[in-house]
C-alpha cells in the first residue's frame, strides 16, 4: 500500500482508537460528534496536503498545519542539531523578525519548552511561563516574554528507529493548555510530520550519493585518460605493461577512499600498499617513518602515482633491482600545511644521470604541477636515487 493510500486512514484509525467514539452498530447512544468529524476531516485534508508537498515546502506545511489544529499564536518548527546537540530554527509564524532571532538555535540546557522537550525526549506543555520551573529564572525567560510568548507546547519528531529529528512548538499569548483531543491531534501531525521528513532525508541522501559517485567516476576517468595520454613505450607489451601499472596504482588509492568513506587516504597505508610487493622479497627492505596525515582525495592521487613511478624506476634500475638493496621512505608535515616526502634509495646498481627525461618522470612532474606550490627534484647520486617532492596537504 503506498503512503498516499495509506495515511489518511491511519490519521482516521488513529483519532478513532485514541479519542473519538465511533458507533459500533446503527442505533448506538454515543455517536461520533461533529466537532470529531471536522477534527477527522482536517486531519485527512492535511494528511493529503503533506504528502503532496515539495521538499522546500514540507517543513512551511507542517508549521501552518499545527498552528491550524492547535489554534496557536504562534508556531515554530526546528530541525535537531546532532553536532551541536540542540534545536535550529527552520520556519516560524507570528513573531517579529528581530525578537525570534534569539531562538536562531536552542541549546539543550535553555529555559524554553523545545529545550525541556529535547532534553525529556516527549512532549513538554507550559501552560504559563510566569510560573514554570522550566523558564522562570533563566536567560529564556525575558526573551520568551520580549516575543510575547505566555505558553507553549513541544511535541519532538521522531523517526520510527527513535532518531531524533526536529520540534514543532506552539506559542499562545495568554496562559493557555491544550486539551487532550487538541494534544492527540498534534501526535497524528508529528507521527506524519516525522515520516516524511525522515522519507525526504533518505531520498537527498540518495541523491547526493548519486551526485557524489557520478563525480567521482568522471575524476576517475579523467585521471585514466591523463595516464594513458602519459605513456609512451617501444613496443605494444611494454605499453600495456605500463598502462595497467599505473590504473592499478589509482585503483588501489581508489580502495583507500572507499574505506576512509571518501574522506580521502592515510599516507603510511598508501605509501605501504605501493611497495607491498618489493617488501615481500627477503633481498629487499624497505622503511617507512612519518605521522599519520589523511591526504585529500587529490593530493592522495598525486603521491600514489609519483610512488608508483619511483617504485617502478627502483625495479628496473635501482636498488629495487639488486639483491640486497633499499628504499627509506621518510615524510613530514611542515607547519605551512606542506607534505614534505623524501624517497631514498641504496645497495642497487651505480646510478648514472639519465641522458633525457623519461615518462615517469615527466608523470611525477605532471602530478606536482597539478597541486598548488608543489615541488619534485632528484639527486641522481652514485649510490642511488634521492627524490624529494612537497605538496600541500592542508
Amino acid at each position: 500500500m503506498s503512503m498516499q493510500d495509506s495515511e489518511p486512514t491511519q490519521v482516521l484509525h488513529f483519532l478513532a482508537t485514541r479519542g473519538a467514539r465511533l458507533p459500533e452498530r446503527e442505533g448506538d447512544a454515543t455517536p461520533i460528534s461533529t466537532m470529531e468529524l471536522d477534527d477527522m476531516r482536517e486531519l485527512q485534508a492535511i494528511s493529503t496536503q503533506l504528502i503532496q508537498e515539495g521538499a522546500d515546502s514540507l517543513h512551511d506545511a507542517i508549521l501552518d498545519a499545527s498552528q491550524r489544529l492547535l489554534r496557536s499564536d504562534m508556531a515554530t518548527m526546528q530541525v535537531f542539531d546532532v553536532a551541536g546537540d540542540g534545536l535550529k530554527m527552520l520556519s516560524w509564524r507570528g513573531f517579529e523578525d528581530e525578537h525570534i532571532k534569539v531562538f536562531d538555535w536552542v541549546g539543550r540546557d535553555a529555559g524554553s519548552s523545545c529545550a525541556a522537550a529535547l532534553r525529556a525526549g516527549a512532549r513538554v506543555v507550559i501552560p504559563d511561563i510566569e510560573t514554570s520551573d522550566h523558564v522562570v529564572g533563566t536567560p529564556a525567560h525575558p526573551a520568551l516574554r520580549l516575543c510575547g510568548i505566555r505558553s507553549a507546547q513541544s511535541t519532538p519528531l521522531v523517526s520510527r528507529s527513535g532518531a531524533m529529528l526536529g520540534m514543532i512548538t506552539n506559542h499562545w499569548r495568554a496562559p493557555h493548555a491544550p486539551g487532550e483531543r487538541a494534544l492527540l491531534l498534534i501526535d497524528v501531525l508529528a507521527r506524519q510530520a516525522a515520516d516524511l521528513i525522515d522519507r525526504n532525508n533518505n531520498e537527498q541522501h540518495v541523491a547526493l550519493l548519486a551526485r557524489e559517485a557520478e563525480h567521482r567516476a568522471k575524476n576517475m576517468l579523467a585521471a585514466v585518460q591523463a595516464v594513458v595520454r602519459m605513456t609512451r613505450a617501444e613496443t605494444a607489451e611494454e605499453l600495456r605493461t605500463a598502462i595497467t601499472g599505473r590504473v592499478n596504482a589509482l585503483d588501489n588509492v581508489h580502495r583507500l577512499f572507499v574505506q576512509a568513506n571518501w574522506s580521502g587516504a592515510d599516507l603510511r597505508t598508501l605509501i605501504a600498499g605501493e611497495l607491498a610487493p618489493y617488501r615481500q622479497r627477503e633481498d629487499r627492505n624497505a622503511t617507512l617513518s612519518g605521522p599519520d596525515i589523511l591526504l585529500a582525495p587529490n593530493t592522495a592521487q598525486a603521491v600514489s602515482m609519483i610512488l608508483h613511478e619511483l617504485a617502478t624506476n627502483a625495479a628496473k634500475y635501482g636498488a629495487f633491482s639488486a639483491f640486497g638493496g633499499h628504499v627509506r621512505v621518510d615524510w613530514v608535515r611542515r607547519d605551512d600545511g606542506v607534505l614534505v616526502l623524501r624517497w631514498d634509495e641504496g645497495g642497487g646498481p651505480a646510478v648514472t644521470p639519465p641522458a633525457k627525461r623519461g615518462v615517469g618522470t615527466k608523470v611525477m612532474e605532471s602530478m606536482v604541477r597539478g597541486q598548488a606550490n608543489g615541488a619534485i627534484r632528484f639527486d641522481w647520486r652514485p649510490e642511488g636515487l634521492l627524490c624529494e617532492f612537497s605538496l600541500p596537504v592542508s
